[in-house]
């Protein structure tokens, strides 16, 4: 599986109307604020609260959805999805997986604004 389905970016570019510097500036405000819910994520983990954990997990799986970042949002929705009830046993794990998977979208997203700017 690709880290990024590209469709899903160029579907977002079409819908901002083409604009490439948007873009760009939509994934640096993506890959910030996907950060900060990560940061979020070791917080509730640190304080075993299941409410911020269940919100910080849905809130980076539409936002990765929409990026093209699938298995991240897979990853996360399976966190999201174990929060439900209770204080899901496998968090720990599971959220080490969203940050590794995290890094490599990071990388792939770079990779991709920067190939846009080449001529």
């Amino acid at each position: 599986m690709s880290i990024l389905d590209v469709r899903s970016i160029d579907q977002l570019q079409e819908m901002i109307g083409g604009d490439r510097n948007e873009l760009n500036n939509l994934i640096e405000l993506y890959l910030l604020e996907s950060r900060e819910i990560l940061s979020h994520m070791d917080v509730a983990l640190e304080t075993r609260d299941l409410e911020l954990l269940r919100r910080s997990s849905h809130s980076l799986k539409s936002s990765s959805q929409d990026f093209g970042a699938i298995r991240l949002s897979e990853l996360s929705a399976s966190l999201e999805s174990s929060c439900r009830n209770q204080w899901p046993d496998s968090s720990d794990k599971l959220i080490k997986k969203i940050g590794e998977s995290f890094e490599q979208v990071d990388k792939a997203l770079n990779d991709y604004v920067s190939g846009q700017n080449q001529p």
